[in-house]
């Protein structure tokens, strides 16, 4: 994945419930088959109000077009941001992992700006009468749509 300052950035992360000394993250790899120092980490267990996140989420708002691999199109709107994804609110759920064609139309102090990307689908959480919440990693993403992601999360 393109990251927000032009190196590769990409990490595989899962949770694990119920592990014998608390909950936590637990690290797997990157791209490059790379691990830590340790080949796994864990987090320390999450307090109230911390999330399992790989980079801080800001509130947005417009209109998201996603097109998975398999050509199924849906609209919806964006919920949040991050460097590294989005939250989208769908009609319909997108099974995780499913790589997705992205285009975001949204306002960078009052001008109209525009993201395209690939994402993969993380997670897919139903919303009771408001559809589902979708959760998207980018994977690939273009300098000028970086800057537009950059420009909104500050």
């Amino acid at each position: 994945m393109q990251g927000l300052a032009g190196g590769q950035q990409s990490a595989y992360f899962f949770w694990a419930g119920a592990m014998g000394n608390g909950d936590g993250i637990i690290f797997l790899g990157d791209d490059s088959g790379a691990k830590g120092a340790a080949g796994v980490g864990v987090s320390p267990r999450l307090g109230p109000g911390q999330e399992a996140r790989g980079a801080p989420r800001k509130a947005v708002s417009g209109r998201v077009r996603v097109v998975t691999d398999s050509g199924v199109k849906q609209a919806g709107r964006l919920v949040d941001m991050s460097a590294l994804g989005f939250c989208a609110l769908l009609d319909d759920p997108v099974k995780a992992g499913v790589l997705c064609l992205i285009d975001c139309e949204v306002t960078v102090r009052g001008s109209p700006g525009a993201i395209s990307a690939i994402a993969k689908a993380i997670q897919s959480i139903l919303v009771s009468g408001k559809g589902y919440r979708v959760g998207f990693q980018f994977t690939r993403i273009s300098d000028g749509s970086s800057d537009v992601v950059r420009a909104l999360l500050s």
